[in-house]
């Protein structure tokens, strides 16, 4: 027989498993985070090396290009370490040259209006509940107080 701290002691260990997990999680999003920021600023950067092409700027060119397909080898290797799935419907918000914070947004109102109906209707069914039983009372007294009193 096991001493009665021990599921305490089982419930603390996973709980710290769970939370050191999420740590490394966060972590390693942080770091996919930065290396897309990386990633952006040198695209960027490309940009203007290219608008304002001259034939000394061919090395400075190679250099940017030379880090970005860098970056972008480090983001393929630590997706790994990523545990997140990306909607659908956003990945077809950004396919179609859309801002995802506009999914997110038109999404948190049709969570809020849902919600409010549900609310609604949780209301609309506890004042039936009420008037239903008021009527039992009145026309069932007998009946009525055996089976609602309980």
């Amino acid at each position: 027989m096991q001493p009665p701290h021990s599921n305490a002691a089982t419930s603390q260990s996973q709980s710290q498993a769970t939370t050191a997990a999420t740590e490394f999680h966060d972590a390693a999003r942080e770091t996919m985070e930065a290396k897309i920021r990386e990633a952006l600023e040198t695209l960027s950067q490309i940009q203007v090396t290219v608008m304002n092409h001259e034939s000394a700027d061919e090395q400075v060119l190679q250099q940017r290009v030379d880090r970005l397909v860098r970056g972008f080898a480090e983001m393929h290797t630590a997706k790994d370490q990523l545990n997140a799935s990306v909607p659908e419907e956003v990945l077809a918000y950004i396919r179609d040259g859309r801002n995802p914070d506009e999914f997110t947004s038109q999404f948190m109102e049709r969570v809020a209006s849902e919600n409010q109906f549900t609310n609604g209707k949780i209301a609309a069914l506890s004042n039936f509940k009420h008037e239903f039983e008021e009527k039992l009372r009145e026309f069932f007294p007998e009946e009525s107080s055996e089976r609602l009193d309980r």
